[in-house]
């Protein structure tokens, strides 16, 4: 029947998966050859008409350290004309990526083709669910105007209620971005634009069953007759369509110069009613611009379906954000650092964007976790985490010597110089180290002679020094510390509040707190309330007398463990697979099965370990399903409003279906949740694109809970990935931008194993999973934003002598 649709755009590019299917460097190595064979190519007049798009700049990078001038001229050369695709994509990320880096090395290389005559105007991704509102931004910042997504909807979805159609993505300052919401990336695979030697699961999806001719140009024809037509019906409304292809039905795929005779020849016999035409992205970006004109006007985040991934490797993502933490922290100390360390600063970055791209592993990493590869692959991601986080603490301490430190810490006296490096002032806590095991209490003394009050704690190799002043933003103060005899703490036979064994349980004015410490514990911010058995009764802040446990979630504070047991989902695995990776599989865009098990942590002890005049530290200790230790940290502060608390966690090992959370819920009267990834606050579930994934998120710094009466900021710093709504197994409904979206319950979400392929199925270890919540008073979400992302930035000291 005859098409409305005229034309097909075939873009061929290469899925690029740093992992996946080999080794990273093999992959990257790889990749660079296929931009050498497509200069090759390209040379032949017989493919004149073939177009080769570079999907990522990190494999023109790459490329280009090793390329000859000439080899470099000809690439640019063929770029400028357009015949050569280009793509401000540089990696595809999740959301872990520094948007701030990320921006850094676009700008980079924006000024590097506008020198060669070739500017960055287009990106493109595949495979990956989503793109942060960070992400956008910086592709905004250096010119980008289009972006060309291929979302894969494994375990995920595309926005928009459907794909193939555009949208203008606008941010906060007016700048938008033209997208074309494609199809999946091997599209053309499926349809027959590269013939296909045995059939696939998209094939399937897409077309159906049953046999297909023999003749390419036949199958390509009979294929793309079905699948205009399914999207003639589904008002699909422009004259053309465009089809991402690769050399061969898989990742990191080849040139394939195939796909132009397959077109060429098609062309020849059907071309009357459907021309295709191979087009790099700036071409088809042309071609498009102006029927696109149009297009809706839309606001918020791309939400990525595939976030879940950071919690399949929790421990190396901690080291990932702390040494994403020290770089920037370097920056704060340092505004020229980058300058004075460019190497160093240049590891860091590499290995920051690296081990933010979207593959975790090897595709059998659940189906064969003996696997050498597999292993190999596993250490090699993990070794992008630990070579940026060496190359930030060589930064740190080489800014420290620069700025006096001795780089010793044996002294019990001496002098330390406070440099806070947040925009954000008042009282703040500062902590410091000596390794001296005998020292029993110490003084602090400001520049003016004034004690202050500190308190001297146990730490694994000395003593570990606290205490609070108050500092202007970005302020540099000195003080003198010694060491001083400890105070004898005898009893007060006289008074009525202690026996001789020690033990304070006696209800008494003399000392109103230590008989309370084993059931709670309260100052002037806070109060908490929690006993064996019962768990967590109570959390009040102060300011509004308001108990912040709804009574109806599981409460702050206590961990909770999640299971589907294994042979539960599926009778049996599909031929060749494992039951590990069939019942993921099934389990679609849930994070559990139906029968999955959720546990709360049992409190079997609350206990004070130490109190003293800066802070108060309680441990909740609780038995979990899943773990062999589990065990809450509570550290209240006597002067600031603020309190540091961590999971340390043992976890056992399991081929089960996990997760391992920690609620975030907090009961203020009419609050609104807000994260930001990048640049934007926005409220999950309500400042996102229609058709997005609500059910989970990640964030840069936390989450924010204003309410008209005040909220909180809570810093999760080693866990970026939060979760939304019940914990059972449920539709999944899309993001519709409703206000209830954003009054779900809210978990962090520390470790999961729901993935059947490149995530890694192993989350067994021991961790502290670390957390600091501050009151606010702010109500405006991008201040309060900025003030969480500042405190994050506790006081910085040097020991000067």
């Amino acid at each position: 029947m005859p098409h409305t649709i005229k034309k097909v755009y075939v873009i061929h590019h290469s899925h690029t998966d740093i992992g996946y299917t080999d080794l990273q460097e093999r992959v990257i190595d790889t990749q660079v050859d296929y931009i050498r064979t497509a200069l090759r190519m390209m040379e032949q007049p017989e493919n004149a008409d073939f177009r080769w798009n570079c999907e990522t700049l990190f494999c023109v990078e790459e490329f280009l350290k090793t390329a000859s001038a000439e080899e470099a001229d000809k690439f640019f050369a063929l770029v400028s004309t357009g015949k050569m695709g280009i793509s401000a994509n540089y990696l595809n990320f999740n959301d872990l990526v520094d948007a701030e880096v990320y921006a850094e090395r676009l700008q980079e290389w924006s000024v590097a083709f506008a020198r060669r005559g070739a500017p960055l105007r287009t990106a493109m991704c595949a495979d990956i669910n989503g793109i942060s509102m960070g992400q956008r931004d910086a592709l905004l910042s250096c010119g980008v105007e289009f972006l060309f997504t291929n979302i894969h909807c494994h375990h995920g979805m595309y926005p928009l209620y459907q794909n193939q159609n555009a949208y203008r993505w606008q941010n906060a300052a007016g700048q938008s971005l033209l997208v074309w919401n494609g199809e999946h990336y091997n599209l053309g695979n499926a349809l027959g634009i590269k013939p296909n030697r045995a059939a696939n699961f998209m094939m399937e999806n897409l077309l159906g069953g049953g046999m297909r001719p023999q003749d390419p140009v036949e199958t390509l024809h009979e294929s793309l007759d079905s699948y205009l037509t399914l999207c003639e019906e589904n008002h699909y409304p422009y004259d053309f369509i465009p089809s991402s292809v690769s050399g061969v039905f898989s990742d990191n795929a080849p040139p394939e110069p195939e796909i132009l005779r397959t077109i060429q020849a098609h062309n020849e016999r059907y071309g009357d009613e459907v021309q295709l035409q191979m087009v790099s992205l700036q071409e088809f970006y042309a071609l498009v611009k102006a029927p696109l004109a149009g297009c809706p006007v839309l606001h918020g985040d791309l939400n990525d379906w595939w976030a879940n991934g950071v919690g399949s490797t929790p421990y190396a993502v901690k080291h990932y954000r702390d040494a994403q933490h020290r770089y920037h922290l370097c920056r704060r100390l340092d505004s020229q650092v980058t300058e004075k360390q460019p190497e160093l600063a240049r590891t860091v970055q590499d290995n920051l964007m690296l081990y933010a791209e979207h593959t975790w592993g090897h595709s059998s990493t659940v189906g064969s976790p003996y696997d050498t590869m597999v292993l190999n692959l596993d250490t090699r991601k993990t070794s992008y985490a630990s070579k940026a986080h060496e190359a930030a603490s060589r930064m740190l301490n080489q800014i420290a010597r620069e700025k006096g430190d001795t780089l010793r810490y044996y002294n019990t006296n001496g002098k330390i110089r406070v440099c806070n490096p947040s925009a954000v002032g008042g009282a703040l806590p500062v902590e410091f180290y000596i390794e001296s095991p005998i020292l029993g209490a110490a003084d602090i003394l400001t520049e003016d002679g004034k004690t202050l009050t500190c308190q001297v704690s146990p730490h694994p190799r000395g003593r570990r020094i606290t205490f609070t002043d108050t500092f202007a933003p970005h302020e540099s103060k000195t003080y003198q510390f010694r060491e001083k005899s400890a105070v004898p703490q005898p009893l007060n036979s006289r008074k009525c509040y202690v026996g001789a064994e020690r033990i304070r349980d006696i209800v008494n004015d003399y000392d109103p707190l230590t008989y309370r410490l084993p059931y709670g514990f309260e100052n002037e911010f806070f109060r908490l309330d929690a006993t064996p058995q019962n768990g967590v009764t109570a959390f009040v802040d102060k300011r509004c007398g308001k108990n912040l446990l709804d009574g109806q979630t599981i409460p702050f504070f206590t961990p909770i463990y999640e299971r589907t047991p294994l042979g539960s989902e599926a009778a049996a695995p599909l031929p060749g697979e494992c039951i590990e990776r069939e019942e993921r599989r099934l389990l679609g865009r849930n994070v559990r099965g139906r029968n999955a098990e959720v546990h709360a942590g049992k409190l079997e002890e609350v206990l004070c370990c130490e109190h003293g005049p800066v802070f108060t530290i309680m441990k909740l200790r609780y038995t979990l399903p899943g773990t062999v230790h589990a065990c809450v940290y509570l550290k209240f502060y006597e002067a600031v409003p603020r309190i540091d608390f961590r999971l340390e966690l043992g976890k056992t090992l399991s081929s089960d279906i996990e997760s391992v959370y920690l609620p975030m819920t907090l009961n203020y009267a009419d609050r609104a949740l807000w994260m930001r990834k990048g640049t934007e606050a926005y409220r999950p579930g309500v400042d996102q694109l229609p058709g997005t994934c609500m059910e989970y998120t990640m964030s840069d710094d936390g989450l924010a809970c204003l309410a008209p009466q005040g909220g909180a900021l809570i810093a999760a710093k080693d866990t970026p990935l939060f979760y939304f709504g019940e914990l059972r197994h449920h539709p999944i409904h899309l993001c519709d931008g409703k206000p209830e979206n954003n009054a779900r319950p809210v978990y962090n979400w520390l470790m999961n194993n729901t993935w059947e392929t490149n995530f890694k199925m192993d989350l067994s270890g021991f961790c502290e999973f670390c957390y600091t919540l501050w009151l606010t008073d702010e109500s405006d979400p991008e201040t309060a934003m900025n003030e969480l992302r500042e405190r994050c930035f506790d006081p910085y000291v040097l020991i000067v002598e």
